[in-house]
């Protein structure tokens, strides 16, 4: 029989109201303990209800009883709206505990509804992304999962395959060869349209990702050519220490920044030359470095009122070489010209900027915004993948497909081409939740928040 489990709904400390659930079989019969009354609890309307500690009151509540399988949880579900004072709160859940229900694990209202139908497995991480979505395009892509939309297309994938499949092993058992030959073009034709629904959504992995977690951008280039004042322009406050002095920056200063509901997480770097003052600026280099690695966009700022040294140009050459995506900062404009950079290479733009006066710099978000927006990589509808679980599985689900296609190509049988596309189905299946081993589904539902 399974437990009836409970946990607040609400975060922890003193607040107008906290907001305790129940679920399980015994949600109502630990309710009526703990009113001790003869209430009547019509589904989905609250009800004023006195809780009570032994002979005392506890707390005067509005109680909510949802009955199986309407509530979120397909179980009989309870929720008390209290007072939110911590003592009511925690003791409250005390008394619950000791009526019957046990303290529920994290993410267990939520596994509990994955189990019971209430929702697959994408619509699950969807609701946990939803929580956490701390901007407006964050919050976009969580719902897009959460109502239905990814998994819609996972699922139209999923039975495009399994009919085909169907047919292909109803020819494979027809051993009298009865049955009229699959022709190449059909299967070749159905296998390329889910090779190319696959290839779209992983090609918006990587914008999904930047939308979920931000967009990771290293403000890099050399000491005294403005990459703090710019950190600081950027984000509207003084961040980062600023002075005539060079080397002024010994470690990466970090800070978000919300451009038109997407997150950007700015890192300012210590400048980087060839000869360090000390070994605190040449770890301070060190991590500059690192920070540019991790980047997934490199802010190139250089000062217009001097030469570029040697150590720029190499700094420059770096990013080439590891194809970073890179937008070029011509800083200083209220103190020199908009003159040519003599730097070879093709940055994604050049930007003139005045941190002084604020020239350019809404012109620098307009560019950071079009390199995170990435419109000719997102999907028509707005549905994107942002889980590196979700990307493996759809780069395996088409690598097996593609697989498919090879062994139709060089005709080596059903039965080759086949296993290719049952295996292209377990990953698609995998996403959805239907073949998830335990231990995954454990590892998933642990990253949910307390009481759901």
């Amino acid at each position: 029989m399974q437990t009836t489990i409970v946990a607040p709904a609400t975060a922890a400390g003193q607040s107008a109201v906290a907001l305790v659930r129940l679920s399980g079989p015994e949600s109502l019969s630990i309710l009526r303990k703990l009113t001790q009354a003869d209430k009547v609890f019509p589904p989905r309307q609250q009800v004023f209800c006195r809780l009570k500690d032994g002979e005392t009151v506890l707390d005067e509540a509005l109680v909510t009883y949802f009955p199986a399988p309407r509530s979120f949880t397909g179980e009989d579900v309870v929720e008390f709206a209290l007072h939110g004072s911590p003592y009511i709160r925690g003791r409250l859940l005390e008394l619950l505990c000791q009526a019957g229900a046990v303290a529920a694990a994290r993410g267990e209202f939520s596994y509990r509804a994955f189990l019971n139908g209430k929702m697959d497995l994408l619509e699950a991480q969807g609701l946990c992304d939803l929580i956490s979505a701390g901007n407006k395009a964050a919050h976009d892509l969580a719902l897009s999962s959460l109502d239905g939309r990814l998994s819609e297309k996972f699922t139209h994938m999923k039975t495009a395959l399994s009919e085909l499949l169907a047919q292909i092993e109803v020819r494979l058992d027809d051993v009298d060869e009865e049955m009229t030959p699959l022709a190449d073009e059909y299967v070749a034709s159905l296998l390329q349209t889910q090779i190319n629904a696959l290839t779209k959504l992983a090609d918006t992995f990587s914008v999904g990702k930047f939308i979920k977690e931000g967009l990771k951008t290293a403000i890099v280039g050399a000491p005294n050519c403005g990459k703090s004042s710019l950190l600081n322009a950027l984000v509207g406050f003084d961040r980062a220490i600023v002075a005539d002095q060079s080397g002024t920056t010994r470690d990466t200063v970090e800070e978000a920044l919300d451009i038109a509901g997407h997150k950007i997480i700015l890192t300012d770097t210590a400048g980087i030359r060839e000869h360090a003052l000390d070994p605190a600026e040449q770890e301070g280099m060190k991590r500059s470095l690192r920070a540019m690695e991790k980047a997934d966009l490199v802010i190139f700022v250089t000062d217009l009122t001097r030469e570029l040294t040697a150590q720029e140009k190499n700094l420059w050459q770096d990013i080439e070489k590891e194809n970073k995506p890179v937008i070029l900062v011509l800083n200083k404009t209220d103190q020199a010209p908009q003159g040519h950079c003599s730097l070879d290479g093709k940055a994604l733009k050049t930007v003139y900027v005045s941190c002084k006066n604020g020239d350019g710099l809404e012109t620098l978000k307009k560019e950071i915004l079009a390199f995170v927006s990435a419109p000719q990589l997102a999907q028509e509808d707005g549905v994107m993948i942002s889980n590196l679980r979700q990307y493996e599985a759809v780069l395996h689900a088409q690598t097996e497909l593609e697989s498919a296609m090879v062994q139709l190509k060089y005709q080596t049988g059903l039965e080759l081409y086949a296993e290719h596309i049952r295996a292209a189905l377990a990953a698609l299946k995998d996403l959805i939740g239907e073949v998830t081993p335990d231990d995954v589904l454990g590892i998933i539902f642990s990253k949910f928040c307390m009481g759901k």
